[in-house]
């Protein structure tokens, strides 16, 4: 089983690793099983579907699906529809949730008035609780979020599974495949919500705020998600069989 992990961040970012190591505990899996691609230096390209069994897709710090404010936005959105053509077993969060959504032809706007940055409940609707994978969690639980863009309409090919106070669509799943987003970070607990968060500071830090100031608030809205936690390990047991 090989697992191909797309990332979005910048060349030398220490959060690559740091995204590679959280995607591996979460979902269970070996680091081994992983071939990590970072789209923001490397060539994207439906080659990389070949030799994989399935596909996981994190967030981003300093890119923004709705902005589109990089130079590989377009061939992004290639191989997330050439994902969903092949059907391949997927499972994408904040960033990737957001692109995936955009690629089909959903909209994704940035709201700065709605920014969730910190530890937030989820709400399960339905047809989240009638879900393979989300069904395995609790109506509500607590989940890691850091984002600004949200993604306000789904194409006709998604199902909204799941919400929040301030962001109406919070989980999805493609309709009649395996491949699923969260706008939430199951990969993250709350220790690594925070080192996250104090890594993109400046995106995160208010009017008039100084960036300590903005530590000190971080450190106060950041709780632990334990049932969010066992999100990823539901989709590989569920969609990948393991």
């Amino acid at each position: 089983m090989k697992i191909l992990l797309l990332q979005a961040r910048e060349d030398g970012d220490a959060m690559l690793e740091h995204e590679l190591a959280c995607f591996s505990e979460r979902s269970g899996l070996p680091a081994e099983r992983f071939s990590a691609v970072n789209m923001s230096v490397e060539t994207i390209s439906t080659e990389c579907l070949s030799e994989v069994d399935a596909v996981m897709i994190g967030g981003s710090g300093d890119f923004s699906v709705a902005l589109a404010n990089f130079d590989w936005h377009a061939p992004m959105l290639d191989l997330l529809r050439e994902v969903v053509r092949r059907e391949v077993p997927t499972f994408a969060s904040c960033f990737g949730h957001q692109a995936l959504a955009q690629s089909l032809g959903g909209e994704v706007i940035q709201l700065p008035e709605q920014k969730e940055v910190g530890t937030f409940e989820i709400e399960i609707n339905e047809a989240g609780l009638a879900d393979p994978v989300m069904g395995t969690m609790p109506p509500r639980f607590m989940a890691q979020l850091g984002h600004q863009d949200h993604v306000v309409r789904l194409p006709p090919e998604m199902i909204n599974l799941a919400s929040s106070q301030l962001c109406s669509v919070q989980a999805t799943r493609v309709r009649k495949t395996s491949i699923i987003s969260t706008q939430f970070h199951p990969e993250l607990s709350g220790a690594d919500q925070l080192a996250r968060w104090l890594r993109y500071i400046e995106h995160y830090t208010w009017p008039d705020e100084t960036i300590e100031q903005a530590r000190d608030r971080a450190r106060s809205m950041v709780f632990p998600s334990p049932e969010a936690s066992t999100l990823l390990r539901a989709f590989v047991e569920v969609e990948l069989g393991l």
